[in-house]
This record gives C-alpha cells, sequence and structure tokens, in this order.
C-alpha cells in the first residue's frame, strides 16, 4: 500500500462555521456571492477544475511554455544565495506555483512554500503534488484577504518571500486586494501575479469593450454555469432561481464580466440560526465576476501603490500577461 504524505493545515476563523453562515447571509443580502463560496466543496473543485482544464491559457502548450519561460526569468534576477519562502495566495490547484518552484529549485540555495486557498480539496491537491518535500510545505485554509490571515504573513522571517497571485486578481475588487497586500508585503519582497486581458488595438473604452465580447465565450459555456450554480444547489435555493445570464459591466475604469439569476418569486427564505432572507421577484443574485484588463490601465492602477514593475510578459493573443514586481 502506498503512504500518504501528512499535511498540517493550519485553519483560520474566516471557515468557523459561525462566520461561515454570517458571510452567507450577508452575501446573500446584498445580491452577490462571495467569490470564496465558489471553491468550498469537493463538487465545485472538481467543477472549477474542468473550466480550468479547458478554458485556462496555462492548460495549452503554448501557455504553459510561456509560463515556463516567464518564471525562468524571474529566477535570474533573485539572489541565488539566499533562501526564498514563496507565498502563494490562492494557490488552487497549484499547479503554476509548482512550475515556479521548479524553476527556483536549481537557483536559489534553499525554498519553503507556504500556500493559502479557500478550498481543502484545491489546497491538499496542491500539497500532493508539490515537488518539494513534505516539510517544507505550510498549507493555510483561510479567506486570503481573513485579518489573521494577513497578520500571519506581515512579518518576514529569516527568508527572503515571494509571493504569488494566479488567478486571484480577477475574481476579487482589486483596490481592496492592493490594500491588503501593501500592508502585508514588506519592503523587498517580490510580487509575481497574473491577469487576464482583453485584447485590444487601443486603449480606447470601444476598443476595450470589443475585446471583452470577444473573450465571452470563455464564460457563457455549459462548464462555467455548472460550476457557477453549484453553489445554489449546495444551498438549497436553485429552484428559487432562474435566468443565468452573462454580462459585461464597467467599475472604476475596468470592464468586467458578470454572471447573474434572478430570483423567482417574492417570499422569506430562512437560513439557519433563526435568519430570514426577504427576496423580491425579479431581483438579482450575482454569482460572480472576473475583471480582464488592458495593460496600460493595469499598470496605471499598479503606479497608485508602493510597488515597482521590474518586468512584464504578454501573451501573444493579448488575453493573458504576467507581471513581477517588487514592494519599496
Amino acid at each position: 500500500m502506498m503512504s500518504t504524505p501528512y499535511f498540517p493545515v493550519k485553519v483560520f476563523l474566516s471557515h468557523s462555521l459561525s462566520v461561515w453562515e454570517e458571510r452567507k447571509y450577508q452575501c446573500l443580502a446584498r445580491g452577490e456571492i462571495d467569490s470564496l463560496f465558489h471553491y468550498t466543496t469537493a463538487a465545485q473543485s472538481f467543477l472549477w477544475k474542468q473550466v480550468f482544464e479547458r478554458y485556462s491559457p496555462f492548460k495549452k502548450e503554448q501557455g504553459f511554455e510561456l509560463y515556463k519561460s516567464c518564471f525562468r526569468q524571474i529566477c535570474l534576477c533573485v539572489s541565488s544565495s539566499s533562501p526564498y519562502e514563496l507565498i502563494s495566495l490562492g494557490c488552487g490547484s497549484g499547479e503554476k506555483d509548482h512550475l515556479f518552484l521548479k524553476e527556483l529549485l536549481p537557483s536559489v540555495s534553499d525554498v519553503n512554500w507556504t500556500c493559502v486557498d479557500t478550498s481543502l480539496q484545491l489546497l491538499l491537491e496542491a500539497c500532493i503534488h508539490c515537488p518539494l518535500s513534505t516539510e517544507k510545505i505550510s498549507p493555510i485554509l483561510s479567506d486570503i484577504l481573513w485579518e489573521d490571515t494577513l497578520k500571519c504573513l506581515q512579518t518576514p522571517g529569516s527568508k527572503r518571500r515571494i509571493f504569488t497571485l494566479f488567478g486571484v486578481l480577477p475574481n476579487i475588487d482589486p483596490f481592496d486586494l492592493f490594500k491588503s497586500l501593501e500592508s502585508v508585503l514588506a519592503p523587498g519582497d517580490f510580487l509575481v501575479l497574473n491577469a487576464h486581458l482583453a485584447p485590444v488595438k487601443s486603449e480606447s473604452e470601444e476598443d476595450y469593450l470589443e475585446g471583452i465580447e470577444s473573450v465571452l465565450y470563455q464564460y457563457d459555456n455549459e462548464e462555467t454555469r455548472l460550476w457557477l450554480t453549484e453553489v445554489l444547489r449546495d444551498w438549497g435555493i436553485e429552484n428559487k432561481t432562474e435566468l443565468f445570464h452573462i454580462s459585461i459591466g464597467m467599475y472604476n475604469k475596468f470592464f468586467r464580466i458578470e454572471a447573474t439569476v434572478y430570483w423567482k418569486e417574492k417570499g422569506s427564505i430562512p437560513l439557519g440560526h433563526g435568519k430570514v432572507l426577504n427576496v423580491s421577484k425579479g431581483s438579482p443574485l450575482r454569482l460572480f465576476f472576473s475583471y480582464r484588463f488592458t495593460p496600460e490601465r493595469l499598470e496605471d492602477f499598479f503606479s497608485r501603490w508602493p510597488f515597482r514593475i521590474v518586468n512584464r510578459w504578454i501573451f501573444p493573443n493579448q488575453e493573458e500577461g504576467l507581471w513581477f514586481l517588487q514592494r519599496l
């Protein structure tokens, strides 16, 4: 019988039952599902993995090689004589981070991996397939914006630190995200992140919108619909909603793609702990949003924060980009 590695997982209170139920009630009350609720069950993790396998540029041969080339160039910029800690915020199944670690291993004297995710199943998947030995892996089950998680990561140890954000920037308000990153990263820390882009001819709003429309098929498909509506089945409210709809909205000069359903009838929905949600017929419940950026708009956003751009790579189809930043 094959032995199974044991990973002691640190769990923060973002995943306690009381916090979970309160966040569930609050997001339903404001008509917007928190993104973390799309990754919390084994079924959701499986459905997300199907979307990732089919639509992520990383899963295509050219995309994989582009990431590998970018990581190799990043490794040339880091000190080979220093031990490092790679801290992955929202690691998912960890495939990009594993590739990065494989490039780091020959380049630095030592490396440890701290991986944070809201899905226990994906977190364990990331740990099991990590190229590092078990004792060098520190998994944390938490919301990456949870205050206690941020405090835990604020104080640098003896190692130099590289943070990664793969697949996170599109699904969190970028201002909330970078406010948190500003508090966590110490001067000199590195940040590697990817961004989903809208392929554009120019920075005009008309071309930006046209670029967004050209990638709608990546969201308006059966796999994504199954994944995003799983939360409704899990919460027992699927039959109370209807009209799954993909649309485009703009917030703070960035377009984002949104998935929305609508309440079928006026009524009250019991949510446990004595709480009842009153809903109106036809009122929207947004399931999901995904920002699509342009390089210039995104770099203008970066300039508002204490980070410098060390390098960037825009993929040939202009639908994905990778940025290498350093905290000032």
